[in-house]
């Protein structure tokens, strides 16, 4: 099938955000499983047959849970699995959140035994990655699926691809919300939604980020100064109905309308609207948060495993698969060879126009201080809950 070539426009700023991090998505339920299969567009990389389990290669991949982010991933590996009978892959499923602290910890206990060799991490995790040098670098020989991506969405020393861009908006509930949200403050200011926001506990670029982006000048918060916007969500706490850790709790909650509006993936909420919620996405006027998400391979992999990550992201990151990714999961693709699948021609966030506008969180100063941000997010906001 011949495929539209496109390509997928940031504005400088964007462009520069996307090149400092490597990317997302967004944080999901957390579960394990085991299974190695899956499916891939089919690799033509060379590697050893052996059938026998001494020359077996193992690896781990990190995959998000929940709202269809396993699909692709799991049919790409069962048919690379299928031509390459000595590979065996496990899949740990969870949210970046989550598996990350559990890879310092794992890389701190054995840096030479990853928990994970390669997967999925979102502009938060990647971020925190460069700092800690918990990524290997992809090899330009076996990713040959790199040409068909920008290089500004190349991190330095191939160390990561970004491959597609989400972006963090408002998502509420259309039965029960009178008036759309529009913009930010509507957040933290709209009577209509007292009591009845939902926010990500740890979570900061949908909470601190458009705070600053929106009222850093007039509270004086920035990025190298964010306690007053802490502060800030300390003293309008009345808001927030309660903080989730999952994709699953924050759609129970907005279906029910315990709560009626929370900061999130306008892509994931779309897969839910797809499924029935009566769930509707708003665009701030003052841009949503632009999100990328990257493919990584974890430091301390063996050459061989490493080999084979490298030949499977290939595979994921070919114009197959992410067009295919993005049938799945609404997920816009920085590929210029993928195609827009036809559900999502009109969809804003597939659009140049939305992303150029995007809000782009100082990725790198959050990594660096995220211990910080904790102490003040349990000191100046959750004792206020």
């Amino acid at each position: 099938m011949k495929l539209k070539k496109r390509s997928l426009a940031l504005s400088a700023l964007t462009l520069a955000t996307a090149l400092a991090v490597t990317a997302c998505g967004g944080n999901n339920t957390a579960s394990n499983n085991g299974s190695n299969t899956g499916s891939n567009t089919g690799s033509e990389q060379s590697t050893n047959t052996s059938n026998s389990k001494e020359d077996k290669v193992k690896l781990t991949m990190f995959i998000w849970a929940g709202s269809n982010q396993d699909v692709v991933p799991k049919e790409v590996v069962a048919k690379y699995v299928a031509a390459h009978p000595n590979v065996e892959v496990t899949f740990e499923e969870s949210s970046n959140s989550v598996m990350y602290p559990k890879m310092v910890a794992g890389k701190q206990a054995d840096p030479n035994n990853p928990i994970v060799n390669f997967g999925y991490f979102n502009a938060d995790a990647s971020a925190k990655g460069l700092k800690d040098d918990m990524w290997e670098s992809l090899d330009p020989s076996i990713v040959t699926n790199l040409a068909d991506i920008p290089e500004q969405y190349h991190q330095a020393d191939n160390k990561g691809i970004v491959w597609g861009i989400s972006s963090f908006s408002l998502v509420y509930n259309k039965d029960l919300v009178k008036t759309p949200p529009t913009s930010w403050n509507d957040l933290w200011d709209n009577e209509q939604f007292k009591g009845k926001v939902a926010l990500w506990d740890y979570m900061f670029y949908p909470v601190i980020s458009p705070l600053i982006a929106v009222k850093g000048n007039e509270l004086g918060a920035t990025y190298n100064n964010p306690e007053p916007a802490f502060k800030f969500w300390g003293d309008h706490s009345s808001q927030i109905q309660t903080l989730v850790t999952s994709n699953d709790q924050l759609k129970s909650l907005l279906d029910s309308g315990d709560a009626l509006i929370a900061p999130f993936s306008a892509q994931v909420a779309q897969t839910w609207i797809d499924g029935g919620s009566p769930l509707a996405v708003a665009y701030p006027k003052e841009g949503a948060i632009s999100f990328p998400y990257s493919l990584q391979i974890v430091k301390g992999s063996t050459p061989e495993q490493a080999r084979v990550a490298n030949e499977i992201i290939n595979e994921l990151i070919s114009a197959d698969a992410l067009t295919r990714y993005a049938e799945e999961t609404g997920t816009p693709f920085t590929s210029t060879k993928a195609t827009v699948p036809d559900k999502y021609k009109n969809d804003p966030s597939f659009s140049a126009e939305v992303q150029s506008k995007g809000i782009n969180p100082d990725w790198s100063k959050m990594a660096e201080d995220s211990s910080k941000w904790k102490e003040l997010w349990d000191r100046l906001v959750k004792t206020n809950l």
